[in-house]
């Protein structure tokens, strides 16, 4: 007994590709933006505000990841410190904290009376 085996047939697609030129796409764009922006003025505005709002964002983000990373190294040190020295590690933050809040409120003062 034979068996036969069905294979499947080759599939020609119509496919005709387009001629893309990024010059025409962006002048192209450019003049729906300033049709747009001649027809509701309060809308591109309302946009340049939400994209200098995401930027000022992505900064924050930056400053507090330097924030996290430079909490990790002290934790990390002070950690080290107390395996090595003990509680006195402690008590020397204790005497460092003060100074330390003493000469950042004096910076914040500067700042404000500038």
């Amino acid at each position: 007994m034979r068996f036969r085996i069905k294979t499947a047939k080759h599939h020609v697609f119509s496919f005709e590709p387009r001629y893309y030129d990024p010059v025409k796409e962006e002048i192209e764009g450019k003049l729906r933006a300033a049709e747009s922006n001649a027809n509701h003025p309060e809308t591109a505005s309302r946009s340049s505000y939400i994209s200098t709002a995401f930027k000022l964002r992505a900064k924050q983000n930056n400053k507090s990841n330097m924030m996290q990373l430079m909490l990790a190294i002290v934790l990390l040190g002070t950690f080290v410190a107390w395996m090595f020295y003990g509680n006195d590690v402690f008590y020397a933050f204790l005497l460092l904290s003060p100074a330390y809040f003493y000469f950042r409120l004096k910076k914040k003062k500067l700042k404000i009376q500038k």
